[in-house]
C-alpha cells in the first residue's frame, strides 16, 4: 500500500496542510488549479462583493460544475474509444472472412485447373486415337490397292452403294462391321464429351476469375473507404 503523504500548499494566499496517497507533484498541481480558479473568479465584481461564505459556495458550485463536465467528456471519449475498438474488431472479422472466401476460391480454381488438365489429357488421348484411326484408314486403302482396287476409282461406288463397299472391305480384312461401328460411335461420343467438358471448365474458370477480381476490388474499396473516414 502507498505511503500517505502530508505537504504544505499555498491556497488563496494562505498556507494549508494537504495529505493524500498521491505524489507531492500531483497535490501541488491540485493546489495550483484551485488558485487559478480563485484568480479567475476574483476578476468578476459580483464575486469580490460577495461575503466569504458566498464566495466559498460559488467556488464549490463551479468546481462541481467543472467536475461533471469533465466526467461527461471523459465518458464520451471512452464511448468513442469503445466504438472504434468495435469497428476495428468488425474490420478484422470481415478481413478474416474475406481471406477464407479467397482461400475457398483458390481451392475451387485449383480443382477446376485439375479437371482442365484431365480434360486436356483426354483430348490428347482422343487425338492419339484419331491418329490411329487415320492410320487404319490408310492401311485399308493400301489393302484395297493391293487387292487390285484403286480407292479413288471406288469413291463413286462408296457414295452409291456404301453397304456393298463396307461388306467387301470386311470380307477382305476380316473386320467385324458391328464392332467397327460401335468403336466409331464411342470415339465420337468421347470427342463430344471431352469438348463439352473442356468448354464448361473454361467457362467456370473465367467466371471464378471474374468473381475473385470483383471481390478483391470490393474489399480494397471497403478498406480504403474506412481509412478515409
Amino acid at each position: 500500500m502507498a505511503e500517505k503523504r502530508v505537504i504544505k500548499v499555498l491556497i488563496a494566499g494562505k498556507v494549508m496542510t494537504m495529505s493524500g496517497y498521491e505524489s507531492e507533484e500531483y497535490m501541488q498541481k491540485v493546489a495550483a488549479y484551485i488558485n487559478s480558479k480563485i484568480e479567475e473568479y476574483e476578476k468578476a465584481d459580483a464575486f469580490r462583493r460577495a461575503s466569504a461564505d458566498i464566495r466559498h459556495r460559488m467556488l464549490e458550485l463551479n468546481f462541481a460544475d467543472s467536475y461533471f463536465k469533465e466526467k461527461e467528456h471523459a465518458e464520451d471519449l471512452e464511448q468513442r474509444l469503445k466504438d472504434k475498438i468495435n469497428e476495428l474488431d468488425e474490420m478484422k472479422h470481415n478481413y478474416v472472412n474475406s481471406q477464407v472466401m479467397v482461400d475457398d476460391q483458390k481451392k475451387d480454381v485449383g480443382s477446376l485447373e485439375a479437371k482442365l488438365r484431365e480434360s486436356e489429357k483426354s483430348i490428347t488421348r482422343l487425338q492419339t486415337t484419331l491418329s490411329e484411326r487415320e492410320k487404319t484408314i490408310a492401311d485399308l486403302q493400301a489393302a484395297l490397292k493391293e487387292a487390285g482396287r484403286d480407292p479413288r476409282t471406288m469413291e463413286p461406288v462408296i457414295k452409291k452403294e456404301p453397304e456393298y463397299v463396307q461388306t467387301s472391305i470386311e470380307d477382305l480384312l476380316g473386320v467385324n462391321k458391328t464392332e467397327k461401328t460401335e468403336t466409331e460411335d464411342k470415339k465420337k461420343d468421347e470427342e463430344d464429351a471431352a469438348d463439352n467438358e473442356a468448354a464448361e471448365l473454361k467457362k467456370k474458370q473465367d467466371e471464378t476469375a471474374l468473381r475473385l477480381a470483383k471481390q478483391s476490388e470490393a474489399f480494397r474499396n471497403s478498406r480504403n473507404g474506412k481509412r478515409r473516414r
